[in-house]
């Protein structure tokens, strides 16, 4: 005879529901029954167990007391934070074309174009363990750190 096992028993479904009454968690559960975490779920809701029925002390919490509403002063829908704008950086190396670019160069990408129409890269020479220049990684990794 084979067992399937992915069926349930009646020994396995009793042992359940007083595991979920005395407030353990799905996870032990699970490991207690040698299943899954999900097959566990999908058996609770099955069973249409809920944790009003739980009395373990797991899950026995005092009742939450309700905070007095805080007045906090509401923004305006006009009220913005002010837009950080960045001025493009500027590097004392000549800008060096997509093709043309050596392992030694910045490899910040800049707006505009060379001859051939592909993107130009900053071309100042990188820091060591950095694809950038030390201006280009101050903007780029540093930004917003403390």
């Amino acid at each position: 005879m084979v067992i399937n096992p992915t069926s349930w028993n009646e020994i396995d479904i009793s042992t359940l529901r007083l595991m979920w009454v005395a407030g353990c968690s799905a996870a032990v559960i699970a490991t207690a029954l040698h299943r899954t975490r999900s097959a566990v779920c999908g058996k609770i809701n099955r069973l249409k167990l809920n944790s009003a029925d739980r009395t373990g002390s797991i899950i026995a919490k005092e009742p939450k007391q309700k905070k007095a509403p805080s007045v906090a002063p509401k923004a305006s829908p006009m009220q913005h934070e002010p837009i950080t704008k960045f001025s493009p950086v500027e590097s004392a190396a000549k800008p060096v074309p997509f093709l043309e670019v050596k392992s030694f160069h910045c490899r910040a990408v800049l707006d505009q174009r060379g001859e051939d129409g592909l993107a130009m890269f900053c071309g100042a020479k990188k820091l060591k363990g950095s694809s950038w220049c030390p201006k280009h990684h101050r903007l780029f990794v540093n930004y917003g750190r403390a």
